[in-house]
């Protein structure tokens, strides 16, 4: 009986643990952190001040606004976007994503590099989001639908300057180009690095709520970035972006390795 009240009690640890290790990945570097950080200081100051005070009145409407139910209300309204982004993680772990993991076609890659090459010699801004276990289906559902072949030149002539696609994101799913001039969602965390653009923080906005993998070309310089999750590659090469689309895509290698984190 004491072996099993301990595991019990071991168990109920690692839930616990778990369970604020996601909240505090999820809320780390983000607004929310200080919108919570906000709330806990209204709250504790407004007890204590309803204590000192005496003010029997104040404590009951406080004690009713405050309740478990009316609370828990509030901070859905307030975290929709971080409860989205945790849940969005979970279910795009590698450990789901093993169970659906593709053969691996070279000729994508290629195809895929090449383009990246091809819009660096132009200077064409650009924006690609390849899904993974996430479809992306209500950012695809922003742009114009193409359900067409992935191609160096189809890529290139969407984000040719002027052309009325050329705004926005593609997105690719299945080794296919879904959508064209799709509006990603903006990442809210407060970067100290002014380079980063609105295709940067669009890019990494996505990454934050989906498991998508994320290639941005900048406009102004050229240079390669890589997005996954909360980890950014900048100055990214053709060869080792090549390498890093290869484990990410088809091998579902861990996101953290050989990158950079966003500097908040």
């Amino acid at each position: 009986m004491d072996v099993l009240y301990v595991l019990r009690a071991v168990f109920e640890i690692l839930v616990i643990w778990l369970v604020l290790y996601q909240i505090y990945r999820t809320f780390k570097d983000s607004r929310a952190a200080a919108i919570l950080g906000g709330l806990v200081l209204i709250v504790v100051l407004g007890g204590v001040l309803l204590e000192l005070t005496h003010a029997a009145v104040l404590q009951q409407i406080a004690g009713s606004f405050l309740g478990p139910g009316t609370l828990l209300i509030i901070l859905l309204i307030l975290f929709q976007p971080e409860l989205r982004s945790g849940l969005a993680r979970l279910g795009a772990h590698r450990l789901f994503g093993n169970l659906l993991q593709r053969e691996q076609n070279s000729d994508f890659i290629s195809c895929i590099c090449d383009s990246v090459s091809f819009l660096v010699s132009k200077r064409y801004g650009a924006l690609i989001a390849i899904c993974r276990n996430n479809k992306l289906s209500e950012f695809a559902k922003t742009g114009t639908e193409l359900d067409a072949a992935c191609s160096r030149e189809l890529i290139g002539t969407i984000f040719m300057p002027k052309t009325m696609l050329h705004d926005g994101a593609v997105i690719i799913n299945n080794e296919r180009i879904v959508a064209a001039a799709c509006i990603l969602p903006v990442s809210n965390r407060e970067l100290k690095d002014r380079s980063l653009g609105l295709r940067h923080r669009a890019g990494i906005g996505l990454a934050e709520t989906s498991d998508a993998v994320v290639i941005i070309v900048s406009e102004e310089t050229g240079s390669v970035s890589l997005v996954v999750g909360n980890m950014v590659q900048r100055d990214i090469s053709v060869q080792m972006l090549a390498s890093r689309l290869t484990e990410l895509i088809y091998s579902h290698v861990s996101t953290e390795q050989n990158s950079s984190p966003v500097k908040p």
